[in-house]
């Protein structure tokens, strides 16, 4: 396992580069010049011209993205073009709000929604299985700003119960949390509900029964073990969806998270900010998707014996 783990870290390495590349370049090509907007109306062409050489700015497109390459596996990430001030710093001051918020968001949507799916899987076809159903498909098909936004207006305008927008205490967190963890806790029931239904049809839990094991032991100690891991699949998988939401509920609530920066900065045209934010969610959806599969390894010996397989140990 360690072998396997050892492994999938070093292929972090070309996706980071990969990253790296499609960002640059569409932050290379995207139109507009970051100096003039940095230095404002009033600067001289010649001003515009020593800070655009002073950045690197004039240098070919490849020479640019190579020298960002070697700095960044030096640990160094690079100066915001419009702050001047270093983007590793501006990035670790945005770190923790986002994983405050992705994480607690992830943590609610799981505990809710695994056993709503296999209560609607139990309860198939009752009153149970209908509103856990529906409640579904309506955070399916809710976009994350607009349940902010409804949100903000029932919890904070109509009942003034908690704080609209900014970082003011836990109570800050709660709206947002909600808010990311809607959509997702719709898509993870779904899918527990779907393969619980398959695993409880399966011969050997009707062996189980027919041997005498009761209901809940068949539903909970057999068949749950066996039905979660496509729960899990998506949670990895939406856990990037998350990310990406972050930058609207970011947006929405007014959070200094990495995904406000991230849209600061592209406003700003400011390349190595973008890039700096891009890298770290790449990283973290690269490291959420290993522990998803260690996950796997610890709930199905089956799959323990291929990664170790895989690994190379005997």
């Amino acid at each position: 396992m360690v072998k396997y783990s050892l492994k999938r870290l070093v292929y972090m390495i070309p996706v980071t580069i990969a990253v790296v590349f499609i960002v640059y370049l569409i932050m290379y090509l995207t139109p507009g010049d970051p100096v003039a907007l940095m230095l404002g109306a009033e600067a001289t062409p010649e001003l515009i011209q020593e800070t655009r050489e002073a950045l690197g700015i004039t240098k070919p497109f490849l020479t640019q993205f190579t020298n960002y390459v070697v700095n960044l596996f030096q640990g160094d990430f690079g100066v915001s073009w419009y702050t001047g001030r270093e983007v590793a710093e501006r990035l670790f001051a945005s770190i923790p709000y986002t994983l405050i918020l992705t994480f607690s968001g992830m943590f609610v949507a799981l505990i809710c929604s695994i056993p709503m799916g296999v209560m609607a899987a139990v309860k198939q076809n009752t009153p149970v299985d209908y509103i856990v159903s529906v409640l579904a498909i309506c955070g399916v098909s809710a976009p994350s700003f607009w349940v902010g936004i409804m949100l903000i207006l029932l919890l904070a305008v109509e009942f003034q119960l908690l704080p609209s927008a900014g970082i003011d205490g836990w109570t800050s967190y709660i709206m947002p949390t909600l808010t990311m963890g809607f959509n997702m806790l719709a898509s993870v029931t779904r899918t527990q509900r779907s393969s619980m239904l398959e695993v409880l049809r399966a011969d050997y839990i009707r062996t189980a029964k027919a041997k005498g094991v009761s209901n809940f032991n068949a539903t909970y100690k057999h068949a749950l073990r066996n039905a979660i891991i496509p729960a899990i699949t998506v949670a990895g998988i939406n856990f990037g969806t998350l990310m990406a939401g972050s930058v609207a509920i970011e947006t929405v609530f007014a959070i200094p998270g990495v995904g406000r920066l991230m849209i600061d900065s592209i406003k700003l045209h400011d390349t190595p900010t973008v890039v700096g934010c891009m890298v770290f969610v790449a990283l973290m959806v690269s490291i959420i998707n290993l522990v998803v599969d260690l996950l796997y390894a610890f709930i199905d010996p089956r799959i323990k014996a291929q990664y170790i397989r895989e690994g190379g140990s005997k």
